[in-house]
């Protein structure tokens, strides 16, 4: 009878952990700024801003986060993948600055459009309407968040 009481204390403890650890992992919050780097021969690289929030009374671990840069919906440039595990402490947050590199020349021109890719390359003023995607994983579950961004040229 005893062994029956402590596994179902033992469930009801695990379960109830990961029922917290689940609502932490989707009550995080996530902000990012892209902004041009550097504008090459061979293209543009961006530098992606990104802030995580944790709210949460407990502290949770994540995965580097991964960035994609998109442009109705086709892929400019993304984030070199890292594997590394980050702790956010309890009601903290994080800081990363990432470097985004984007296709060639070619690429950038058959995505975004001969004038635009001018415009880039002139350093003319322009806004540039961007999706950008934060990819990672917060105590072993997917986190994916796709906001809307304008580059400012």
């Amino acid at each position: 009878m005893l062994k029956w009481i402590a596994g179902g204390l033992a469930a009801f403890f695990s379960i109830r952990y990961l029922s917290r650890l689940h609502r932490a992992s989707t009550n995080i919050t996530s902000r990012i700024r892209v902004s041009i780097h550097k504008i090459t021969l061979t293209g543009i690289e961006l530098t992606a801003s990104v802030q995580i929030q944790n709210p949460n009374p407990i502290a949770l671990r994540l995965q580097h986060p991964f960035v994609k840069v998109l442009f109705n919906d086709r892929l400019l440039g993304s984030s070199t993948i890292e594997n590394r595990v980050i702790v956010i402490e309890q009601n903290s947050q994080k800081d990363f600055s990432l470097r985004i590199q984007s296709a060639g020349w070619l690429t950038l021109i058959q995505i975004l459009g001969t004038k635009v890719a001018q415009d880039i390359r002139s350093a003319t003023p322009i806004q540039l309407p961007l999706q950008t995607q934060i990819i990672t994983r917060v105590n072993g579950l997917p986190y994916e968040q796709t906001d809307q961004v304008t580059l400012q040229v």
